[in-house]
């Protein structure tokens, strides 16, 4: 029920749906109500969705404007990204003394995402945990970078074949200054499980396709 629209209208529910899916096999009585709880919201927000139009308006999230003109001085509708991570365990319950909880190696992997904004609405967008367990907050958001980048330079490829790629990098904002900090560095030997994901990205700033920034 929930993977259409998370896919195609409703960036709101795709991390919900990551959370629900990984547990479809064997759901406990508590996920179960997780998911009537998620389509009692979606009942009660059915006109949320993503919105196109031809006619400019201030309750719209864009503006689009078809045909687009032939002039090469043409303004490109811009196109920004965002990349976050949930460092650790997602369970936001309080303890309880008298009956604790082991927490189990998938629950310790983060979850990791990013949302791609062309012409201010929303285009594409993903969600999902990580394979292996981040040892640190700054090494969950270099891994959801990562990724974000990976997207970022297959979107600019289907831009460029429709002639609408940018002439400059495409911002990526992250709100962990470590992960932004390292993005602009050079790899050190200690971080070589690393080495590969975070040369990937500052490749992809050296040639321009990307500027990543904090938030």
């Amino acid at each position: 029920m929930l993977n259409w629209p998370q896919q195609c209208t409703r960036p709101d529910l795709a991390t919900v749906f990551s959370l629900l899916a990984t547990h479809m096999h064997c759901p406990s009585p508590g996920q179960l109500d997780a998911a009537r709880y998620v389509g009692r919201y979606i009942l009660s927000k059915m006109d949320l969705g993503v919105v196109f139009s031809t006619h400019a308006t201030n309750s719209l999230e864009s503006y689009i404007y078809f045909p687009l003109s032939d002039d090469t001085a043409i303004t490109h509708p811009f196109l920004s990204t965002f990349c976050d991570a949930k460092w650790g365990p997602q369970d936001a319950s309080h303890p309880v003394s008298s009956h604790p909880r082991p927490v189990s190696i998938d629950e310790s992997k983060s979850i990791r995402g990013h949302l791609f904004f062309y012409g201010g609405c929303p285009v594409l967008w993903k969600t999902h945990k990580e394979k292996r367990v981040s040892r640190s907050s700054c090494e969950a958001e270099i891994k959801a970078t990562h990724e974000c980048v990976k997207n970022i330079q297959m979107f600019r490829n289907i831009l460029s074949d429709l002639h609408l790629c940018p002439t400059t990098p495409i911002p990526v904002y992250n709100d962990n200054r470590g992960a932004v900090d390292w993005s602009h560095s050079f790899s050190t030997k200690g971080m070589r499980h690393l080495n590969i994901r975070e040369n990937a990205v500052r490749e992809a700033q050296l040639l321009q396709e990307v500027s990543i920034t904090h938030i």
